[in-house]
């Protein structure tokens, strides 16, 4: 089959984080994949994260930014199916110009990202054959379209494992202790600054922020304590600092946008990193025994002594964590969207 993918595509964005594992899944299983996305000058995400493949053309750019729209690679590319995910940010009206033209030769679905009902007129002027929501939580969906709507679940990045020492040469970080690691970007917040005494002597915190944030504790270094900025991680970068880890604190209460889910916990469950969470964040509801939930700074410092202390609990929460990908990967999901495909297509 012949599928257009039309979202966000190489950047950091939790749209990218859906879109790219179900394509490049989809692609191994035969099918023929063009990918639309957005100008590098004007995208949605904090950064590039890698190079474009050949089957990537650049012609778009944001609703809220440029809201440049080139149609012609839309119009000259063959697809039997359009996927376009996360309509919000794409510049809907000259979307919706085309769109007549665009079903006469294609079915096309919208894969909605929202977390409640839209109150824009313009994100119900395209008449989708199929609307897909990932989250249980947004079958608000089914009141606009009944007979329309579908829940696939949100993909995981691959199960996939890296020397510990050959990451940490690579990021050029300390050999010989533990490594917690504080995610500070893509909206994420350095919750964790103090080590408890008893974490100090073999332990380094870890925190990679944005160049824009302020932190006091980089005027006050101390041994224990390491700090990095930068505009957004590499894909390899990304599972880098996972894998030199030994355990990672993503903290996240509110999202910029209209989320419903954490897209990288999605992406980094399958590094192996154990994963710590807050327990009153909606982000994080769709895991129990595969991350650990903390509910302050009490409870978190205990859960961070018991795991790293015991093999047995970090063996333990990596199984349920293999597990939880390998229900998620991205064949077994987009095989839920090939039978969608194909039953639109006929």
């Amino acid at each position: 089959m012949k599928i257009g993918i039309m979202a966000a595509w190489n950047t950091n964005s939790g749209v990218a984080m859906h879109a790219e594992p179900i394509g490049k899944a989809l692609r191994e299983m035969g099918h023929k994949i063009t990918v639309f996305s957005f100008h590098k000058n004007d995208y949605h995400g904090e950064g590039i994260t890698a190079k474009d493949e050949k089957y990537v053309k650049r012609c778009f750019g944001t609703r809220m930014g440029t809201q440049a729209f080139d149609p012609r690679p839309l119009m000259e590319a063959d697809y039997d199916v359009l996927m376009v995910e996360d309509i919000g940010m794409l510049p809907v009206d000259k979307l919706a110009n085309v769109m007549p033209v665009i079903k006469r030769k294609a079915k096309v679905l919208h894969v909605v990202h929202e977390n409640r009902m839209c109150d824009h007129s313009w994100f119900y002027k395209i008449d989708w054959d199929k609307v897909i929501y990932f989250d249980r939580r947004q079958e608000f969906l089914k009141k606009a379209y009944p007979d329309r709507a579908e829940h696939i679940p949100f993909p995981c990045y691959p199960l996939r494992r890296k020397s510990k020492t050959a990451a940490r040469r690579r990021l050029k970080l300390p050999l010989n202790k533990k490594i917690i690691y504080s995610f500070g970007l893509r909206g994420y917040h350095s919750y964790y600054r103090d080590l408890p005494p008893r974490l100090k002597g073999n332990c380094i915190l870890l925190h990679v922020v944005a160049k824009h944030h302020q932190m006091l504790e980089e005027v006050t270094p101390t041994s224990w304590r390491i700090v990095r900025k930068t505009d957004a991680l590499s894909t390899q970068d990304f599972d880098d600092y996972l894998f030199a880890s030994d355990a990672a604190v993503l903290h996240k209460f509110q999202s910029r946008f209209h989320a419903v889910i954490s897209s990288t916990v999605y992406e980094a469950m399958g590094t192996g990193c154990p994963i710590f969470v807050p327990s009153q964040s909606d982000f994080f509801h769709d895991w129990k025994k595969e991350v650990i939930h903390y509910r302050d700074i009490t409870a978190l410092n205990k859960s961070l002594i018991a795991l790293l202390g015991s093999e047995k609990k970090r063996k333990q929460l990596e199984e349920q964590a293999s597990k939880f990908v390998e229900a998620h990967s991205p064949k077994k999901i987009a095989k839920r969207f090939e039978k969608v495909f194909e039953e639109l297509v006929g």
